[in-house]
Formats: C-alpha cells, structure tokens, sequence
C-alpha cells in the first residue's frame, strides 16, 4: 500500500505542474512613442504608450535622464489603451530610461520599460539605472505559498489511503 501512496502523491505532484495555469490576460505593451531602442536627434516632448488593451487609471511614467536624475513630466493620462505624458527639455545626450507602470483591464499590475537615445545636448557622465526585479524576485512569496499549498492539498488527499492502510495492518 505504501508503493501506492508513492504513486499518487507522484502522480499529483507531476500533474500540478504539468497543468495548464490560468490564461494571462494582462495588458502588454505593443507600442511607443519613442520606439524602445529608437536614436533621437534630440529627446522627445511628450512619451505615448501603447498597450493591447484598455488601461485603467492611475498610470505612472517616470523617465530617468542620462545623469541619472529624474526627469520632470507633465500630467500622465490613460485614455483606451494609450498612456501619455510631457516630458521636460533636459539637455542631456545619451541614454533615456522610460519606466511605466499601468493596471490593466483584469486589475493585475504591468510595468516595464523602454530606452531611447538623445544624439544631442550637453555630455554628461552615463548613469546606468539600478538593476530590475526578475520575475522569480517579485514573486518568491506567491511562489512560496503556491507550493506549501501544493504540499498541504496532497498530505490531504493521501490522509484517507494512510488510514486504510492502518486499518489493514491491525
């Protein structure tokens, strides 16, 4: 009976993560305005961001600067699945990093971000921004709880067949 017990928790074990998960419906970025990657001969007045659905409020855009410093926008809007704000003049030549973060249609939150690159203004030392967040970092504890609950569901489904083994060796 043992041997079978195995075989089921096994077999649970490979079906939990075989499974097809949920579908992920979030929003995804599809467009911008720069184009991530896209060289400029000077940074832009204004960012628009595209998305493959409808956006919900609020919206955030933060653009950092070459220098690394932050850069001043005007009032960011979400209208449909557009994202838009103005961006301060700056002066800088280098690398510009757009950080976005939006809440899509499901309520689940998306961020990232693009890069464009002014060829004009005043040199300043290059400041790359601080790593991101991967996936797995931002969600160790989901995954965490998702497992210890994977853990609990199957000691409760193998209690009943514990007991029936008991029952059979007194």
């Amino acid at each position: 009976m043992h041997n079978v017990a195995l075989r089921v928790a096994l077999l649970s074990l490979i079906l939990l993560l075989v499974a097809p998960g949920p579908a992920s419906a979030h929003a995804s970025l599809v467009g911008s305005d720069p184009e991530d990657g896209a060289i400029l001969a000077a940074a832009p007045a204004a960012i628009t961001l595209t998305f493959n659905e409808n956006i919900g409020n609020p919206a955030y855009v933060t653009v950092t600067a070459p220098d690394g410093s932050k850069v001043d926008l005007g009032n960011v809007r979400a209208v449909d699945n557009r994202v838009t704000t103005t961006v301060a003049d700056v002066d800088q030549k280098g690398r510009y990093t757009a950080a976005f973060r939006v809440v899509s249609a499901d309520g689940h939150p998306v961020e990232g971000t693009i890069h464009y690159t002014a060829t004009s203004g005043r040199t300043v030392e290059q400041v790359d921004p601080p790593d991101e967040e991967t996936f797995i970092h931002r969600h160790s504890a989901h995954l965490f709880w998702g497992i210890l609950a994977a853990a609990v569901a199957i000691a409760l489904l193998l209690a009943p067949l514990r007991r029936r083994d008991d029952k059979k060796h007194a």
